[in-house]
């Protein structure tokens, strides 16, 4: 008996509404993801890339297809998989600008039903070189801060999934090599990265899902 993928995707498609039928951006995309690898996720503007990511971190629900978690329907069991997911949205989004740093990441904690202290996130905020910011508003962050920010998140446990969109957008050299220790860091997890800087894929990725008109090919 084979091993069984830690997420399996079963012609999963997605159209957003609209008139005249909505928008298909996803036609019955199907694969396998395994356990503790790093899949990085390619393809044309408008192949649903950042929809497949949200769909894996149950922000939207697949229109046609099934999506499964350790060969069981997603469906059943939501709230351990929402647990177990740290999703990644990318800078400019996915906090709450007026709060602080750490105010966000033990708002998001707590969303995952962990605790986070003030000093834990202080520390998390020190590894991803934001301990100086640990207190100033989020509105405040420049666009490179706020993608160090959504790294911090990202080490919140407890976690299983990393599935993070366009990491590098708005990072500098240093941040990038911060970006790339982190992922290397952490073989444990499994990640799911949309990127459009082919380098820092290819750096750091063990296989692809290109996304295409027609559905998905894996390189």
């Amino acid at each position: 008996m084979g091993v069984t993928p830690l997420l399996e995707l079963a012609a999963v498609s997605y159209t957003y509404p609209g008139p005249q039928g909505g928008s298909r951006v996803l036609n019955a995309v199907s694969g396998v993801i395994h356990e503790g690898e790093t899949l990085g996720v390619v393809g044309p503007n408008g192949s649903g890339k950042s929809t497949l990511l949200k769909i894996l971190a149950t922000l939207l629900r697949p229109t046609s297809g099934q999506v499964r978690y350790r060969g069981r329907p997603m469906a059943r069991v939501p709230l351990h998989y929402r647990g177990r997911v740290n999703y990644s949205a990318g800078a400019p989004y996915g906090f709450y600008p007026r709060l602080t740093a750490v105010e966000n990441l033990r708002f998001f904690a707590g969303i995952k039903g962990a605790a986070c202290s003030p000093a834990g996130a202080r520390r998390l905020l020190e590894t991803v070189g934001l301990a100086d910011r640990a207190d100033a508003v989020y509105a405040t962050f420049s666009l490179g801060m706020r993608q160090r920010l959504h790294l911090a998140r990202l080490l919140l446990e407890p976690s299983e999934i990393w599935i993070v969109d366009e990491p590098t957008n708005g990072l500098d050299t240093d941040g990038v090599r911060l970006l790339e220790k982190i992922l290397g860091d952490r073989p444990d997890k499994t990640k799911v990265i949309v990127s459009h800087d082919d380098d820092f894929l290819s750096r750091v990725a063990t296989r692809r899902f290109v996304l295409t008109a027609s559905g998905l090919v894996t390189v």
